[in-house]
């Protein structure tokens, strides 16, 4: 069975935080669907474009699964507390939520970036060929992805290698957000518990700085298991 991939539109960060600001705002569906719409018409000029760039808007931040909206309703809470650059964040946790496709496709370039300085794009497009299959729209949507990344500044091209740079790394600082991230990749992995110490290096948050002790969790929201001496697992309550 063919995995599923579905992000194959180049997505803008000025695009996301329209749709994250609009939906407090918005009554109906119907009502963000032309708000959507109407937004879109200034960046894309093809009706199909615009209809797969509003449905993966529309996919990270509002139809939401159930067991994530808990997640969603904190992030919209959290837009306008943190800073321009932290919003990158809650997009990006939004997006992994949302998208196994991009969530595989960060995760080997956070590897290789452990590894190497440069990532050439035939090297990434061979590991997600390997993963779902050697097909146009896996092309599509790796290219859809990477012409997202470098929008974001999460990584840059020098000619066909990509890069990511350390100088560009959005620092987490917000409390509130260190543990909405931590929630995110808890659940993004799929796991019950992680090691304090993988949260800080872990692949799927390459461009970020992140770092959280255990003073800074929530210990309504998290549980500290100690396994051995020096080994502090984090668990979701």
């Amino acid at each position: 069975m063919k995995k599923a991939v579905g992000f194959d539109q180049k997505i803008l960060l000025h695009q996301l935080d329209f749709i994250a600001r609009e939906i407090p705002r918005t009554v109906s569906r119907q009502e963000l669907y032309e708000k959507v719409e109407e937004f879109l018409t200034a960046d894309i000029a093809g009706q199909k474009s615009r209809l797969n760039a509003r449905t993966i808007l529309f996919k990270i931040w509002y139809l939401v699964e159930d067991q994530n909206l808990h997640l969603q309703r904190e992030a919209l809470r959290l837009f306008d507390e943190v800073t321009q650059e932290e919003r990158k964040v809650l997009h990006w946790g939004m997006t992994l939520l949302a998208y196994p496709f991009f969530t595989d496709l960060v995760k080997e370039l956070g590897l290789l970036f452990k590894i190497q300085d440069e990532v050439p794009s035939e090297q990434l497009s061979r590991k997600i060929k390997a993963l779902y299959g050697d097909r146009r729209r896996v092309e599509v949507s790796t290219s859809a992805t990477m012409t997202s990344l470098r929008s974001w500044e999460a990584v840059v091209s020098e000619k066909r290698n990509l890069q990511a740079l350390p100088s560009n790394r959005t620092v987490i600082r917000s409390d509130q957000l260190k543990q909405w991230t931590a929630e995110v990749l808890i659940r993004v992995l799929q796991v019950t518990s992680l090691p304090i110490e993988e949260f800080k290096d872990h692949p799927l948050l390459f461009p970020f700085r992140y770092d959280i002790t255990t003073d800074e969790l929530d210990k309504n929201r998290f549980e500290i298991i100690r396994q051995g001496v020096n080994m502090r697992m984090i668990s979701l309550k």
